[in-house]
């Protein structure tokens, strides 16, 4: 059996962006409970403590993320894992709608990333080695970039061999 199987835990990194975010909600946490206690107004305490258990389930389980990547003879599934509480299945490729696969960057890509929103399941890091799928389904394309190893993209050029590349 030629199954290949394969598991990839990828933790998200802390982008500029989030940690902005997560800064704001904050500072309106403490504004909010600021004024309830400088004017003596329960309202701004309610609402400042609403907001802080709102944020607690709701906003801040998204800044702490990581990605499970579940490889099965070509197709790819992806789960979101939020704060190690909450699991939420993000996507689910199969290796028959691959149009291309290649490393981040390649010239292979351009004419398939040139207008295209890229859904990035990766850990931000610009040190790793990421590879860019384009799937193409009925009426929609998504170009997905992931943090695959060497062995699924030698695993998936058998599968597809005219539509993965390695440069």
């Amino acid at each position: 059996m030629n199954d290949g199987y394969e598991e990839i835990l990828v933790k998200r990194g802390k982008t500029p962006k989030d940690t902005m975010l997560k800064g704001l909600t904050f500072g309106v946490i403490a504004v909010l409970i600021a004024a309830g206690i400088l004017f003596f107004n329960p309202l701004f305490l309610i609402l400042g403590m609403g907001l802080g258990l709102l944020a607690y389930y709701f906003i801040l389980p998204n800044f702490d993320l990581e990605y499970e990547y579940l490889y099965v003879s070509g197709d790819i599934d992806i789960d979101k894992i939020m704060a190690k509480r909450k699991r939420k299945k993000v996507a689910s490729y199969l290796k028959d709608n691959l149009e291309i696969m290649a490393p981040t960057g390649s010239a292979h890509l351009a004419p398939y990333v040139k207008d295209a929103k890229i859904k990035d399941y990766t850990s931000a890091d610009p040190e790793k080695k990421t590879w860019t799928l384009v799937y193409g389904a009925e009426k929609t394309t998504d170009v997905v970039c992931l943090e695959l190893t060497d062995e699924i993209a030698k695993d998936m050029r058998r599968f597809a061999p005219r539509k993965v590349f390695f440069d």
